[in-house]
């Protein structure tokens, strides 16, 4: 793994890791925030990923989670589900900041940490079998 590779898998974690944190422990469950935390590991995985096999021109800084899978989809096979998790978890990174500009019950909260940690693993895979 690359060390700038790891700096994004790592915050990767660390995000995902308040999620969860903040999922279990906190009451109320703040989950706008825990979504957002959500949104932030996916996007760092992927990231990371991206930063493993070389970005070309740098990180794009963008924060579309479809987008960034595009990025490394011919270096890597990137399964249907991982896109449905990217366009469940997009919003999570914008509209959480604006009150009132999204609807969340417990079970997106749920649905978010999932997505995030199949996402991150997903990510530890690829970087460590790659080397």
């Amino acid at each position: 793994m690359t060390p700038t590779a790891k700096e994004w898998y790592d915050l990767a974690v660390t995000d995902l890791g308040v999620a969860k944190h903040l999922y279990e422990t906190y009451y109320p469950k703040p989950l706008e925030i825990i979504c957002y935390h959500c949104q932030q590991s996916a996007e760092k995985s992927i990231k990371a990923m991206i930063m493993h096999y070389g970005a070309q021109g740098g990180m794009p800084k963008i924060h579309d989670l479809s987008f960034l899978l595009n990025q490394i989809k011919n270096m890597v096979d990137v399964e249907d589900k991982f896109y449905d998790y990217a366009d469940t978890l997009a919003p999570y990174g914008v509209s959480v900041r604006y009150p009132n500009e999204l609807f969340l019950e417990d079970r997106h909260a749920r649905e978010a940490v999932q997505y995030a940690g199949e996402i991150l693993q997903w990510a530890e895979r690829i970087i460590s079998t790659a080397e």
